[in-house]
């Protein structure tokens, strides 16, 4: 995605997917190749992907909420998300950095 023009003064929200190489005071080193400086933890909102989804979690991929639905049969688990009109979201269809936890039912 070709990053659009911009002007100093304008507000932008910077989405990274990354691996954490090496957390430090006023820098982050992730991986592939990209270095984060700040000057203040609280000008950083940081959300660490946490590893499955549950059955039962909502979330949303920015444009609908999505609930992870499991259904168990002779054949095997079957893992999948429905959407609110009722439409099945396979997980290749997906990408699971985009999602956001809304609802966790422990």
């Amino acid at each position: 995605m070709p990053i659009p023009r911009l002007s100093p003064g304008d507000h932008v929200r910077v989405t990274i997917s990354a691996t954490v190489k090496q957390p430090g005071p006023g820098c982050l080193e992730l991986s592939p190749r990209t270095y984060i400086e700040f000057e203040s933890e609280d000008d950083l909102d940081i959300e660490v992907i946490t590893g499955h989804f549950r059955c039962g979690d909502v979330v949303t991929d920015g444009s609908r909420a999505l609930l992870r639905t499991v259904v168990v049969r002779d054949s095997g688990t079957e893992a999948f998300w429905t959407a609110a009109d009722g439409s099945v979201v396979r997980d290749d269809e997906v990408r699971p950095e985009s999602l956001r936890l809304l609802l966790r039912i422990a």
